[in-house]
């Protein structure tokens, strides 16, 4: 257990956790948490070095950051976007009595291309990006606030993480460096198999980040997986179609009959 790992619930109901992406905290869920939180008790995580975990180190070993959180939470159904739903599927491998179904929204098993899977990010796509962090980070860090939530949607992301997304409001470039390594040095595709919760993955079909028929593919390596697909929606769908996000996202919570 960390000292000072802080974890703000809303609501009363059965366990939800939500776990948010990189560079982000959890104030990226909106409106969304006042919603669930009528139905289910809403576990709000801000990773390690993130939003009101500043000051606890965020590792650059996934099963250290999934135990961290496991550690600070009772059973519950996970809700992870990208780096949160990478977070999320290595939970759920390691305690699988603590993690009852899963939600990956917008996440793969393995964001870098392995041998068979050709959907992740390419080495020299990731060598872009960490250089671009190093030489110029307030500009690659709004590039990826814009390919992620586009121009349509800036301001409502400003409402949602409480100023500006800009590198001075984000997580320190020591921290943002670890969230890379964790999306791209982690491999959770062979482990699939073992992952026998309900989970589904859920994206958008204008995803420019994560390939959608990814899902596809991770979900048939999965016992009991299955995706659902906004067509209309690009990385961030749970802002560009919040209700249709939510009528998802509830029904599958639902099937689990958590209360």
């Amino acid at each position: 257990m960390s000292e000072g790992f802080k974890i703000t619930t809303r609501g009363q109901g059965s366990e939800l956790v939500l776990l948010h992406g990189w560079g982000m905290h959890s104030g990226i869920w909106g409106e969304l948490v006042d919603v669930l939180a009528t139905e289910f008790r809403v576990n709000l995580v801000d990773l390690p070095g993130h939003g009101v975990n500043r000051h606890v180190p965020l590792s650059c070993d996934l099963n250290t950051v999934a135990e961290l959180i496991l550690s600070e939470l009772p059973p519950a159904a996970w809700l992870g976007w990208s780096l949160g739903g990478l977070v999320t599927l290595a939970a759920a491998l390691r305690q699988p009595c603590k993690v009852q179904r899963i939600i990956l929204v917008a996440a793969n098993p393995s964001f870098s291309k392995q041998p068979g899977w050709d959907c992740g990010v390419d080495q020299a796509a990731q060598q872009a990006f960490s250089d671009g962090l190093q030489t110029d980070a307030a500009g690659t860090f709004n590039q990826f606030c814009l390919r992620t939530f586009g121009v349509h949607w800036k301001k409502e992301l400003q409402q949602r993480l409480g100023a500006e997304p800009k590198i001075e409001n984000a997580p320190t470039s020591s921290v943002l460096n670890a969230g890379l390594h964790l999306l791209y040095n982690n491999n959770l595709l062979p482990d699939l198999d073992a992952c026998k919760m309900p989970a589904l993955f859920l994206g958008g079909l204008r995803d420019r980040t994560v390939r959608p028929q990814s899902l596809d593919q991770a979900a048939a390596l999965m016992p009991d997986a299955r995706t659902s697909f906004i067509p209309a929606a690009g990385h961030a769908p749970f802002i560009s179609h919040e209700q249709t996000f939510l009528n998802i996202v509830s029904g599958f919570l639902h099937e689990g009959d958590l209360t």
